[in-house]
């Protein structure tokens, strides 16, 4: 795991240090994971991305699935994923370059890293200079390459499904000058 740590933390380091002049980082939160008020699973996410230039960005997501109800096993995922704005703003495609999941909790099921992956369709919306709003689809393992990782995830969480929703509150901070 700190491998896997330390390589993303050099590859956003090696990007950034050629990103063009306009680049900047940004934070969001998953607002849609007020659901778990209502139903019996809660699936949050927090994203750190780093935005390259006007097509393309690295984003290092953390999301948490848990179940609220039936029992105590955690799946904390994270990655690094990369974005493509085909049209500078507003849809975009998103695919997992790299992502792990690892189960917690009293309640975890046996085995170690989960190998996972998933695509990701989705609109920015710009609200004023530094705030931004993303509605987006994902599909979780769309080739089916990983198949026996995600039924032991639904296995886990059966109210985990394949397609999500979910919309992104993001604010963008800090703009890196060029070098």
């Amino acid at each position: 795991m700190k491998k896997a740590v330390l390589a993303t933390v050099m590859m956003l380091a090696l990007f950034s240090a050629g990103a063009k002049e306009g680049s900047s980082l940004s934070v969001c939160l998953d607002i849609r994971s007020f659901d778990a008020l209502f139903l019996p699973t809660l699936q949050a996410e927090s994203v750190v991305r780093l935005h390259l230039d006007e097509e393309f960005s690295l984003r290092i997501p953390l999301s948490l699935t848990s179940d609220l109800l039936y029992n105590e096993a955690r799946l904390w995922e994270t990655g690094l994923f990369l974005d493509y704005h085909p049209f500078g703003n507003g849809a975009y495609l998103s695919v997992s370059l790299l992502q792990i999941g690892i189960f917690s909790g009293a309640d975890k099921p046996e085995g170690g890293i989960l190998y996972l992956n998933e695509v990701a369709f989705g609109y920015t919306w710009r609200i004023g200079k530094a705030l931004y709003l993303e509605p987006r689809l994902s599909v979780r393992d769309p080739s089916g390459v990983f198949e026996d990782e995600y039924e032991l995830v639904s296995r886990t969480f059966p109210d985990r499904s394949k397609f999500r929703f979910s919309v992104l509150f993001g604010w963008e901070f800090l703009s890196i000058p060029n070098f």
